[in-house]
């Protein structure tokens, strides 16, 4: 090999080593900014740590993958602002500002009820245990959720068991602000079934964000909690601090070439640090994880059997402190769950906790769990006919599409909410006109 080839490959080599310094060394600079800054900015508003500690945390990453990697954040061309990264950070951004601006228009967190999502089942009906599903019925099959994924009996076991439309309205119920009303709704859903009646154990403020609802069904020896999605400004407050760090993954994944093939664990072990830790200060859900506690104390004590639920920020919450507490849960269109799991449980996640206890249902065409980060539960993805993203974040979307294809072992009718909310020829098997069938 000739001198100067070898001299060249020299210097090349210890060119990329220096490099490999600089990107070493930025990152370990801009952790300690990410510290400080954060400790200096949560001295006067706690709310914004996290917030702060994502922002410098994405600039580590940004200053470190610069030198490391050079060619995935060179600009196109002459504009230097037009690479990759550049372009995910200003989406991100935008993003940012607009769950911001979002969060400062008046929300409805004392909603009244205006009109029952169910009509109650008729005088004398019971559990149809001979119940199919209007789907398998029609030769089509039915979304295993139909019969709570149980893939060895094709129907419905015991009036006892909640299915996947019981929970769907603990879970809308949370959403309503008059306790009477939310009274109301739930008897509508389970008058003259085996649920009936429904105690309100307990209920929070409308203020509070995460509003957390606890029920007990004396009959059948149950109790739900259910937390509520975002009504309110301090609500898309607490969506930007704590799923922030997922949505912003979510973006570098698709504009990176070769993106997805990044080891999960870099992204969720340099975006998920919080440092709150450092401070010896609660993470912002220990206030509902103490809640879910009590009530699972109280249902050992008294032979409960326990299930969790939520929609939207409140499915992103009970999915990750349910599978702590390793109760059941069915969550409704969450927000991803990856970087808060490993908040939560730490990076020495055994048994697969979130596998294990979660299941979600989540629409096709829905912008949030799709742009919130990736999640690590078991995923039941169904139909959507709305024309809009937001539409099919809508719970009652889910409850007429849940109905259309599984119907209702008890009874109840939901055609005055569908004929409203999706229109006419909604029960059509198969459904005709457009439908969601994937979103990217």
């Amino acid at each position: 090999m000739p001198l100067s080839c070898l001299f060249h490959k020299t210097q090349l080599l210890q060119k990329k080593q220096v490099h490999l310094g600089q990107g070493f060394s930025a990152l370990f600079v801009m952790l300690i900014l990410q510290n400080v800054s954060g400790i200096v900015v949560g001295y006067f508003h706690q709310d914004c740590f996290l917030l702060v500690s994502t922002a410098f945390g994405t600039l580590a990453a940004a200053f470190g993958l610069a030198r490391i990697f050079p060619k995935l954040v060179r600009g196109v061309g002459t504009c230097p602002c037009c690479s990759c990264y550049s372009c995910s950070m200003i989406i991100y951004i935008v993003t940012a500002m607009i769950v911001v601006v979002a969060g400062l228009l008046p929300g409805d967190p004392n909603k009244i009820l205006e009109k029952s999502m169910f009509s109650p089942a008729p005088n004398g009906s019971y559990f149809d245990v001979n119940h199919q599903a209007p789907g398998a019925l029609a030769g089509f099959g039915a979304y295993p959720i139909c019969n709570n994924i149980q893939w060895d009996s094709p129907k419905p076991t015991k009036g006892s068991q909640l299915t996947a439309l019981d929970l769907l309205a603990f879970a809308q119920a949370v959403y309503i602000g008059p306790r009477k009303d939310i009274q109301e709704e739930l008897d509508n859903a389970t008058l003259n079934t085996e649920l009936y009646p429904v105690t309100i154990d307990s209920i929070q403020d409308t203020g509070e964000v995460g509003r957390v609802g606890v029920f007990s069904m004396s009959n059948v020896k149950t109790r739900v909690i259910a937390i509520r999605g975002s009504s309110q400004a301090p609500d898309w407050t607490f969506n930007l601090d704590v799923w922030g760090p997922g949505v912003f993954h979510s973006f570098v994944i698709n504009a990176f070439p070769f993106g997805t093939l990044v080891p999960v664990t870099f992204a969720t072990r340099r975006l998920s640090f919080d440092v709150r830790g450092l401070l010896g200060l609660d993470h912002p859900w220990v206030r509902i994880l103490k809640q879910i506690q009590a009530a699972k104390k109280l249902s050992e004590k008294d032979g409960y059997n326990l299930i969790l639920t939520g929609h939207s920020l409140g499915g992103g919450l009970a999915q990750v402190l349910g599978s702590l507490e390793r109760i059941p849960t069915l969550v409704w269109m969450p927000v991803g769950g990856a970087f808060t799991a490993y908040r939560t449980f730490g990076f020495v996640i055994n048994e697969l906790p979130l596998e294990n206890n979660i299941v979600a249902v989540v629409p096709w065409g829905d912008l949030v769990p799709a742009l919130s980060g990736s999640r690590m539960v078991t995923t039941q993805h169904v139909g959507c006919r709305a024309r809009s993203p937001i539409a099919c974040h809508s719970l009652f979307e889910m409850l007429c599409e849940l109905y259309r294809k599984c119907g209702d072992p008890r009874g109840r009718d939901l055609h005055a909410t569908c004929d409203k909310v999706v229109g006419p020829n909604w029960q059509d098997i198969p459904v005709k006109g457009f439908v969601w069938h994937t979103f990217f």
